[in-house]
């Protein structure tokens, strides 16, 4: 693990090395430097809009191996968001935690950025550039996520997924029963989201913490030490059903 990482000066270099490629019309940090929720753990989430991301990518695993070395590179294609490509960095001369997460969003049009720019689910983007105002105009697009508490439909899912558990649990098979714990846990997770962060409905267990009330997150907690054996959770499956159904 690296003493002396300094992740400010790697985000500059990152910056520096990014903005000399021609192609590189806006950029922007996002994740916990977004949600304000950046500490010593933090990574770094640097996006970029740009038409040429094969020159951008190659400017910063330049900069990055003359810096600091990488390891390791997981390359994702098609992601989330239309025409977003996506890669991970693991440095060598960094803390063991830490890692880059490096997004361009290969396109010219503002709609396809205005997912980014919903702060209630992604925070407040620290906007570094955004040479053609293609940032500005995905800001002025982004709507609100259409949210709305399970209905109908939901319930006869949550019913079928219970009985599939209990069914399970009864026979005494633990891991088939924990898959659709697993599930179970997902539907009730996606309750407690629409009631108190209706934006964020489909990030399922990641920030719960944040936006869930503290008593709503240590109640998850509970529900997922459960797993540890077969009548606990039959308790709390039972407990989940009978609010998600009320």
């Amino acid at each position: 693990m690296s003493t002396s990482f300094q992740r400010d000066q790697l985000v500059e270099n990152l910056k520096s090395a990014v903005n000399s490629v021609a192609s590189a019309e806006a950029a922007w940090l996002g994740g916990s430097r977004a949600t304000g929720s950046e500490d010593a753990l933090s990574d770094t989430d640097m996006v970029v809009v740009s038409l040429n991301p094969e020159a951008v990518f190659s400017r910063v695993e330049e900069v990055l191996q003359s810096k600091y070395g990488i390891e390791r590179i997981w390359s994702l294609q098609g992601g989330l968001w239309k025409g977003f490509v996506q890669k991970f960095y693991v440095l060598s001369n960094t803390p063991e935690f830490y890692y880059v997460d490096f997004g361009i969003f290969v396109t010219d049009q503002a709609v396809d950025l205005a997912e980014f720019f919903n702060q209630d689910r992604h925070g407040k983007a620290d906007i570094l550039w955004d040479k053609s105002g293609i940032l500005q105009r995905a800001s002025e697009l982004t709507t609100a996520e259409k949210a709305t508490l399970p209905g109908a439909s939901q319930h006869a899912q949550f019913e079928i997924l219970y009985r599939t558990f209990l069914k399970e649990s009864l026979r005494g098979k633990y891991i088939d029963a924990f898959l659709f714990y697993q599930r179970l846990v997902g539907l009730f997770v996606n309750l407690l989201r629409l009631r108190h962060s209706p934006q964020k409905h489909d990030f399922g267990l990641r920030y719960l913490y944040k936006d869930l009330p503290l008593q709503d997150s240590k109640r998850i907690e509970d529900i997922l030490k459960a797993a540890v054996d077969i009548s606990s959770m039959q308790k709390c499956a039972a407990e989940m059903r009978q609010e998600y159904l009320r």
